[in-house]
């Protein structure tokens, strides 16, 4: 059973559409059993439209530049919920977005909301990034934005991401990654990238993904370039990826079977899709 997990995509406020390589690989028919919309992605007719083609069942959770209310194809107003259970395979699933959370996105508050609802797997969007990390046995998955909107949460430090008490992300390679259907995915064939499993906090997970931040301070050239630096009345340029958390497009696809899940975390990066792999097995 595969569950594509999509968040944040932010049509057509922040963004226009998905990536065309994205729309390429997930536009698959009968190859996609669920779709879960973890926020921010309700606003376009067309992106929703889209998603009904990849899966006609579909989940949807409120974030917090939906409406409270969707239409349905039987023009019916529904309620979207602020977080909701599904199950597949031998796994709960909870699903929400992370600024119903206080502090927003915070691990031992998605800590507690995974107890409270009594599950396996919490997916949860609103950060933009892609995370992926266990804590306490339970896996929690941010599959990022889909289309790498902008972000408007001020980002973090780096020495606030190391800091202590972050949970390890136990990340465990899968041995294979999903092929992409031939003459839909050009060169993709040659993205298998296995995931390292030693342990790393969620936002060094994350940084594992995406690459090494370009908001790095480099200290190569001494305490004399730093002192200089420091003195600089000139205003430093900061590149807007370091401003809005990422603007990468990424989503997460979730393969099910029994009490194993594959986690696939599809990035877009540089023109190219990347793809990478943690195993996460229920005890």
């Amino acid at each position: 059973m595969l569950l594509l997990a999509l968040s944040d995509a932010h049509i057509p406020d922040r963004s226009i559409d998905l990536p065309s390589k994205f729309k390429k690989l997930l536009n698959v028919p009968n190859k996609i059993g669920q779709v879960v919309l973890l926020g921010n992605c309700t606003r376009s007719y067309q992106f929703l439209k889209f998603v009904n083609e990849v899966s006609s069942n579909v989940v949807i959770v409120r974030g917090e530049f939906d409406n409270a209310t969707i239409r349905t194809v039987q023009n019916v107003k529904e309620e979207i919920p602020m977080n909701t259970i599904i199950k597949q395979g031998d796994f709960k699933i909870g699903c929400c977005n992370g600024y119903t959370l206080v502090p927003k996105s915070d691990p031992l508050s998605l800590l507690i909301l995974a107890r409270q609802l009594d599950v396996d797997i919490m997916l949860w969007g609103g950060t933009h990034s892609v995370e992926a990390y266990t804590l306490e046995g339970k896996f929690f998955i941010n599959p990022g934005s889909c289309t790498g909107a902008f972000s408007t949460d001020w980002p973090l430090q780096d020495d606030a991401l190391q800091g202590e008490g972050s949970p390890s992300a136990k990340l465990n390679g899968a041995a294979t990654a999903p092929q992409p259907t031939e003459g839909e995915a050009g060169d993709e064939n040659g993205l298998q990238q296995e995931l390292s499993t030693s342990s790393r906090t969620p936002r060094e997970a994350e940084a594992r993904v995406l690459g090494s931040p370009n908001n790095r301070r480099e200290l190569e050239g001494g305490a004399a370039d730093v002192e200089a630096e420091e003195n600089s009345e000139d205003d430093e340029e900061v590149d807007e990826v370091d401003i809005n958390g990422g603007c990468i497009p990424s989503f997460c696809l979730l393969d099910i079977s029994g009490s194993t899940c594959t986690l696939y975390i599809y990035t877009f990066v540089s023109g190219e899709v990347k793809v990478d792999k943690v195993v996460y097995k229920k005890d």
